[in-house]
């Protein structure tokens, strides 16, 4: 989709409309009060920390971080809670800096992404970044490549999720930013791992290269993963607007998901297609898409192999887990047609004229008048599908 579609763009408009440093900061503290689940987390990590640090001593703190490290003994003796109980537990006192810098990521990801996707983001690359470290641990032992210490050794924390964070947040952001900030993300993991190559900075390096692919999916596929409601496919039916330009479309396609980051609609699908149409022997027919839902092989791939490395965790084998499900995940991707189907959008670019664009929508028949009042002050013309 367009490379113009940032998530949270409607924060950043409020920021750079506000006159001077008072009132941005104004419009900070407005939407920082929207903020739950950062500080809700990070308030968790640091009272679990507290009370270690203040109803036990060290020994007893060493024994809840053994417990809770994602290492190869616990897990391979299937003790997979601590994929989870691991992000919220500390190897030593928390420091200040640490708790502004945790929340100050989190909190940012909250306001710019919403909670569900920071859940995604921060705890599933934080499982998925364990299990990866796990495979690589596994294989080093079974080929004698690595010392049996290091199957208990302590692999706790927050940084797994916060390194991610960090990476999806550069990409999110605007080209310029984006520029200086994705090498800086990588470099600030890159040059660690190269200098110690520690089980640990495998991980920071692991769970950057993660974070990155979400940030890019976030602005390409901001509708991916998505559950559509019971009964969408029953209720809704697809609304076409056609534009003068793909450009004009793909601006429009912008517009309408800002429109569901505010919650103003309720988006199951959006599509943006446009065609060379054909003139003359020899120039066949050619159909362009940009979708927001719909997976690719590749998109597919890299989803199975995240959730077959984790169930691999589960059973023992993640590396079988990652292959499975990298193979099974591509070629479902490559044959089902999530959202929109494929022949619906085909047969609203065939009605386009050559050089124009048209933009399919699956949502609620509620929020079409909503989006066309909108999309009307954007070009956009209503098309009845079924003309």
């Amino acid at each position: 989709m367009s490379a113009r579609y940032l998530p949270g763009a409607d924060l950043a408009a409020d920021l750079a409309a506000g006159a001077g440093p008072s009132a941005k900061a104004r419009v900070l503290l407005a939407a920082a009060r929207g903020l739950r689940l950062a500080p809700l987390y990070v308030a968790a990590v640091v009272g679990i920390s507290i009370g270690i640090d203040r109803l036990s001593g060290p020994q007893v703190r060493t024994q809840i971080v053994a417990a809770n490290s994602t290492n190869v003994a616990n897990l391979e003796q299937h003790q997979v809670w601590t994929l989870f109980t691991s992000a919220f537990v500390l190897s030593g006192p928390i420091e200040p800096v640490q708790v502004v810098t945790l929340l100050l990521l989190t909190g940012a990801a909250e306001l710019v992404w919403g909670r569900r996707r920071l859940v995604e983001v921060f705890l599933l690359t934080h499982v998925i970044a364990s299990c990866l470290v796990y495979a690589v641990l596994q294989i080093g032992l079974r080929h004698g490549w690595l010392g049996r210490e290091v199957a208990r050794a302590a692999d706790v924390g927050t940084s797994y999720g916060a390194h991610a964070v960090a990476a999806a947040l550069a990409c999110s952001l605007p080209v310029r930013a984006r520029r200086v900030l994705v090498p800086a993300v990588l470099v600030l993991v890159v040059l660690p791992f190269a200098d110690a190559r520690t089980f640990t900075s495998l991980g920071h390096l692991l769970s950057t290269l993660i974070g990155l692919l979400a940030g890019w999916q976030l602005r390409h596929r901001p509708l991916a993963g998505r559950l559509r409601r019971p009964g969408a496919q029953r209720t809704d039916r697809p609304a076409l607007y056609t534009f003068g330009t793909a450009r004009q479309a793909q601006d429009a396609l912008v517009l309408v998901l800002h429109l569901r980051e505010q919650q103003l609609i309720r988006l199951d699908d959006a599509v943006v297609a446009w065609s060379d149409a054909g003139s003359g022997a020899g120039r066949p027919y050619r159909m362009h898409e940009l979708q927001t839902r719909d997976l690719g092989v590749l998109d597919g791939a890299l989803a199975g192999a995240a959730w077959g490395i984790v169930i691999g965790t589960f059973a023992g084998w993640p590396i079988t887990g990652l292959t499975v499900g990298a193979a099974v995940a591509a070629a479902v991707a490559g044959i089902h047609d999530a959202g929109l189907s494929d022949a619906v959008v085909e047969q609203a670019a065939r009605g386009v004229p050559a050089g124009g664009a048209v933009l399919v929508l699956l949502t609620s028949p509620a929020d079409q008048p909503r989006i066309t009042a909108a999309l009307s002050r954007a070009g956009g013309v209503p098309r009845d599908p079924a003309g």
